[in-house]
Order: structure tokens, then sequence, then C-alpha cells
């Protein structure tokens, strides 16, 4: 069959549409590959060049051998933990400030201890960059493995705000010393504006132009791709930045050796492969005690790298809008690391900027992501000598780039912060710039914990205060004797203590014990809700104790957590004047009862109570024994003995004259559940009376008692031959049921405050 003309155009431009889209998308994946090798080169001189600087100028071809095969390598890692993503590897710029003190230091010590050989001091500071490495490795895998990453964040956004602002401002003046080729930028400038030696003779004009260029490159690296919004902004600074330079030496005539005498080019590179047995084999040769006197500076190389990796990956997630295994991407972070750790390699993890790169340009293609680590083999392999092209002021405006950019963020964050959150992050900077990023860390931390103090000190550790009215024991007692405990409620207070315990809000429970000390008899301290308490808080809990000897009142404490209660008991405090411990609050608020009713004339276990006197008392009417004799049983029980059992017929209603009857609930496979304790004066089962159904928990005399008791048949018998007597008795159980649901709703109400 023939096909039309308008039937065979379609298919035809079909197989060329798709080649032409296939086309253009391996072009821009090429693109991304070599856009993200350019941004990943520039970085890795960058960084070669501020931690192996000064005396370790000699070694930086072994760095940079070292930055490469770590790279490499712990990209080959990283990918096969990390498979869902396609993601780069980079080095962390914040890291590389603190590892090249910690290169410097080292540097330093053994140059005081007479090693001078370059080669020996460059190995050896590259096994101090690789045990900082490792540290940064284990602690990265340590975060992902226990999906602890994100802990790192509770560090006050002030402290890191300003941590990271004066970082900034050290890559500022690295930058500087690097595009610059100056060791003291600052002086240099001065030396320049000052009119004393306002000298063209002895003004370094090619200094103040490569510090001026270096600069520019900075601004325009950061600017550029805010104004202009386009994956090509910054590669295009880049080789705008290059052929500049290599223009500007072309019309002066000067050749590349001399560009990199005059330092306007890095330093030559060897020549060939950069391969070389990884530092580890220097190992032995390595003194430990070296690491002693930046022991600091490692630790706060892991604490930055791990800061930094996280705000990464959360910025890439939004940039990207896909949710990215924090966790995961700790693992496989932590994995590189140890890898790079070999070959002394600074701290390495998720690269943002790379990683936006491949995900912009080529989509994120696996394509991409190996053409990448290709031309990095490559270099690594055949050799990197054409970096030596690469100008200083380039490598130095990255670092400025860098640096402003941390700087804008601690901008911004000045905006929105209060007056004195913008205080403290201003003195972290200045503390960082000026003092190095170790100390300026460490005075974070101190201003860190003096922020969590204060603001977790408006707290109160109080989380509800109650009076022994409002809150009573599983006791139920009689009427007379719960009068009087109603009346002497205000003398026992109840603190429901929550938190962390510490000086601050600790001292507030003293402050509050004291001005009600006036009335108390006993304060019972309920730590149920408490997470902890530090031995500063063990000091406000004896000053309230000597407070309880001085104004006469107990101090119960109860549900200490079995440290809080170690740490009371080695502290003393157990057993120590008025301070007692109890397992539970119902128990304090027994001892409490107890104490009032002693002190208030109550009868003790022995208390006599009538059931008609009682019911008289009630109602205010009058009725004697003798009118409900013939409807009443009475049972004498033996400690232990049992009234009723759970389960059986609930027939009948008992009033407890004389003993204890405690009310317990059995739950199989386990000791019986204790619900309250009955005293005389009491009522026993009246909800049984009136609906009947079965027994819902056990009756169980804990001293000789004598009970009176009223079963269904009776209450029928009653309402036939003695109405009057029946309306007296109904009204009675009324007033029962309507006290226990007031007693109920006031327990309820307290526990909801």
């Amino acid at each position: 069959m023939l096909m039309t003309t308008a039937e065979i155009a379609p298919a035809a431009a079909g197989p060329r549409s798709d080649a032409r889209t296939a086309l253009l998308r391996g072009a821009r994946i090429v693109a991304a590959a070599a856009v993200t090798v350019m941004v990943l080169l520039l970085d890795l001189i960058s960084y070669a060049q501020l931690i192996f600087s000064g005396p370790l100028a000699e070694s930086r071809a072994a760095g940079l051998s070292a930055l490469l095969a770590a790279y490499v390598l712990g990209s080959l890692v990283f990918i096969a933990i990390r498979r869902t993503a396609r993601v780069s590897l980079s080095f962390i710029g914040a890291a590389a400030i603190v590892q090249a003190a910690i290169a410097a230091a080292v540097a330093g010590q053994l140059e005081e201890a007479g090693v001078t050989d370059p080669e020996t001091v460059g190995q050896l500071v590259l096994v101090a960059c690789g045990v900082s490495t490792f540290a940064a490795g284990v602690v990265f895998v340590l975060l992902g493995t226990l999906r602890a990453s994100l802990l790192a964040q509770l560090l006050p956004y002030p402290v890191l705000a300003g941590f990271l602002g004066g970082v900034g401002l050290l890559f500022l003046r690295s930058g500087v010393q690097i595009g610059g080729h100056v060791d003291d930028p600052l002086g240099a400038l001065v030396r320049a504006l000052d009119p004393a030696t306002l000298d063209p003779g002895r003004i370094d004009a090619g200094a103040l132009a490569r510090i001026a260029l270096t600069l520019a490159i900075g601004f325009c690296a950061f600017y550029l791709p805010r104004i202009i919004r386009h994956w090509g902004t910054y590669p295009t600074v880049i080789l705008a930045s290059l052929v500049v330079v290599h223009l500007g030496l072309a019309w002066t005539g000067t050749s590349i050796g001399a560009a990199q005498g005059a330092g306007w080019l890095i330093e030559p590179l060897p020549a060939g492969s950069l391969l070389r047995p990884p530092a580890i084999g220097s190992l032995l040769a390595f003194d430990p005690h070296l690491l002693l006197p930046i022991w600091p500076k490692i630790a706060t190389l892991v604490i930055v790298a791990v800061i930094i990796q996280i705000l990464y990956v959360v910025s890439v997630e939004l940039e990207i809008r896909r949710e990215l295994n924090i966790d995961r991407i700790f693992v496989a972070s932590g994995a590189t690391n140890l890898v790079g750790s070999l070959f002394g390699s600074s701290a390495m993890g998720f690269g943002r900027t790379s990683t936006l790169l491949l995900h912009n340009i080529g989509g994120g293609h696996w394509l991409g992501w190996w053409l990448t680590l290709a031309v990095m083999a490559a270099l690594l392999v055949i050799g990197a000598s054409p970096l030596a092209l690469l100008p200083r002021p380039l490598a130095g405006g990255a670092l400025i780039a860098i640096g402003i950019g941390l700087l804008f963020n601690l901008s911004l964050a000045c905006r929105t912060l209060p007056g004195w959150e913008i205080a403290i992050a201003l003195v972290v900077c200045a503390a960082t710039a000026f003092f190095g990023a170790t100390t300026g860390f460490l005075v974070g931390v101190v201003l860190a914990i003096l922020i969590f103090g204060v603001e977790y000190g408006q707290i109160g550790a109080i989380r509800r205060s109650l009076s022994g009215a409002e809150r009573r024991s599983s006791i139920i007692r009689g009427p007379d004797a719960a009068a009087r405990l109603q009346e002497a409620g205000g003398r026992t207070r109840i603190y429901t203590l929550q938190g962390y315990l510490f000086f601050l809000n600790a001292q507030a429970v003293y402050r509050r014990a004291a001005a009600e000390a006036g009335p108390l008899r006993v304060l019972i301290l309920d730590f149920r809700e408490t997470v902890g308490l530090d031995s500063s808080a063990l000091i406000a809990f004896r000053k309230i104790g000597q407070l309880a000897e001085q104004r006469g009142f107990d101090v119960l404490l109860v549900h200490l957590t079995p440290r809080a209660l170690r740490q009371v008991t080695r502290n003393g405090l157990a057993g120590e004047g008025r301070i007692q411990i109890l397992n539970t609050l119902d128990e304090a608020l027994r001892a409490a009862e107890t104490t009032l009713l002693a002190e208030a004339g109550g009868a003790g276990p022995g208390e006599v109570a009538v059931f008609a006197r009682h019911m008289a008392d009630r109602l205010g009417g009058a009725s004697g024994p003798g009118d409900f004799a013939p409807y009443m049983t009475v049972r004498d029980l033996s400690a232990g003995a049992v009234l009723m059992r759970q389960g059986e017929a609930a027939e009948a209603l008992y009033f407890l004259e004389t003993g204890v009857v405690s009310i317990e609930m059995e739950v199989p496979g386990r000791a019986n559940l204790r619900l309250r304790t009955t005293t005389a004066g009491t009522v026993i089962g009246e909800i049984a009376l009136v609906q009947g159904g079965r027994r819902t928990a056990t009756a169980i005399a804990e001293t000789s008692c004598r009970v009176v008791g009223i079963d269904r048949a009776a209450l029928a018998r009653m309402e036939r031959e003695r109405p009057d007597l029946a309306l007296f008795f109904q009204r009675f159980l009324i007033l029962e049921l309507a006290g226990k649901v007031s007693d109920t709703n006031r327990l309820l109400e307290a526990e909801m405050q």
C-alpha cells in the first residue's frame, strides 16, 4: 500500500527530531561535565594554594597529588554507597581554612624540631592532614549510621552565622594573599597608601595590580551569577579572567616563566603523572606528639565539616526539589574521607556547586558524572602541568568569592536577628577573623552555652503547683478526716518539675519554695517529667533542705529516675534532715496526709464510724442503729481477708466502720495493682447496689476490720416496709456518688493544669 506525502512527512520528521533531541541532550551533558570540571579544578588549585603556602610551597605538587587521588577514589566510594542520585564530590572550603592552620602548625613544630627537608616536612604534614580527615570521616559515618546528622543544627544560628562570617574574612585574607602573591596584603596596602612611604620607587605596582584584579574577580564571581541567573555566568567569569590575564601578559611581552616568577601565574607543576604513594606510608615516621597542640584545630575542622555538609545538603534539596537521604550522604561522605585520609587530603563531602551544575545543565545524568571523574583521573595519571597556566588572581578570586558569600549570608542574618543576637554573631565573627577558626569556634561554643542557659532558664522548672486540697492521695477517708484534710490542705504543696534542671531554673524552684514556706508543712517535688539534673541543681535542692530545717516543713522527693537517684544519694541528700525520697506521688501524699491529720488531732487507725450516725451526719436527720439493723449484715474481717473479689456478682454495698481496706485490681501474670485505700467511715461498692453487674476490683482487709453491708434484696425489702427509711438511704447514696464524682473531677482538673 502506498503512503501519501502527508503521511510520509511525520514519519520522516520523527527520527530526525529524536536524533536532534538526543544530540542536544548529549551536548548539555558534555557541557555540564566541562563546566563542573572547570569549577572543581579552580577549587582544587585554590585549596592547594591555601593549604600548601609559605614554607610548604615546595610541597604543593605533593598536596595537589593527594587532593586529586583522594577525589578520584573518594568519588568512586561515594557513588558506590550513594547510588540513587548523581551528586558530585567536592572539598569543603570552610574546612580547608582550618586544614591550612593545621598544616602551618605542624610545619612550625617540625621547623622547631630541626626538620627542614621539604619532602620530609611535606609528607609529615600530609599525615597530619590525613589524621584530621580521618577524624572527620569517623564522625560522619557515626552520625549517618546513628541517624543523628541533624544534631549539628543544635548550634544557635547567631553563633553559626558569626563563625561562618569570620571564616569568610579568613577567605578574603587568604584570597588576597594568594592572588596578590604577598604575605601581608593589609600591610602592603597600608604602606602603599601611607604618605610617609609614598615613593613610586618603593611601591610594588605589580602586587597592587594583582590584588586589585583578585578583588575584581572575586566580586564578579560572587555578584554576577546572582544578577545574571544562568548556569554559564560563573564559568564565563572564570574563562574571561583567564583570557584577560594571558592577554595582558602577551601585551607586555611577559613569558610564562617570567609570569610565574612575578606571581601572575601559579608555580610550575612537575611534568608527567602525579601518582604518588599514599601519605599513610609515612605514618610510622610521624611523631604522635605533634598532634597534641593541634587537636583543638582537628575538632574544629570536624565540626565545621559537619555543619557545612548539612547546609549544602539542605540547600541542594531546595534547589533540585528532591529529598536527599542526609544520613546516607553522611555515611558516604564519611567513607570518602576515610579513603582520602590515606593520601592526606583535606576534608571532602557532598559538593553543592558542582552537584547543582550537573543537575541544572545536564539534568544530573550519569554520563556527566563519569565524564567529570574521567577528566580528574586523567589529570592524576597523565599529568596536570597545564594547570600552571592558571592565574594566581583567579585562584585567589575564587576564595574571595567564597568569603564574600559567607559575609553576605551574615549580613542577611543581621537584618532579621534581634540586636543581642547580632552582637553575638559579630563577636564570634571578629574572634574567628582575628584569632583563627579554632578560637572563634570555641568562643561560639561558649556563647552558645550561655544562650542556651539564658533561654532555657526562661522556661519555668515548675510545670504546675497544687495544694493538698487540690490533689489528694488514693486513700478514701471518712467525712471528718476529709474535712480536716481539706482545711489543712494548703499546708501541702506539690511542685511538678519539668525539663532539664540546672543552676538557673533550679534556683527558681528554691525561690518559689522560700516564698511559700510560711504555712508549709510538706513540700512534694515530683520529678516525673524531668529529663535530668546537674550538680548545680543539687545545690538548690540542698538549700531547700536547709530552708525546711529553718521553717519546719518536710521535703519529699518522688519519681526520681535511677540516674537522678544516684546523684541525690551520692551528694548526701537522701535522708538528710527533712528530705526524704519516696517512690510515687501517692506515697508522698499519703505521708503528708498522715502528718497533717496527726497534727490536727485526727483519729488513728483505731477510728470508729457508726453507719447510722454517719448517714445522719451527712443528711442532717435522725436515725438509729435499730432502724437499719433488720436490713444490714455485719462482718468482722481479719487482716488479709477478702471482702469482695473481682469478677463476682456485685449486689451489695459495704460501710467500713473500723479498719483499713485496700482496693486492688487483679492483673494476669503480675502482682495486684493497688487502686486506692479506704479507712473507717467510707463506703465501698455503692454503684453495685444500684446497677448490679460484676465486681471490677478486689477488696482486701489490711487490718482487722468491721464492715456492715446492705444488699439489693435488703434494699428492696426496706422500700416495701420502710419507704421513709429507704428514701433517707437513697438520698445518702446520691450524696456519696456526687462526692466521688466531685473528687474525680477535681483530680482530673489538677492533672490537666
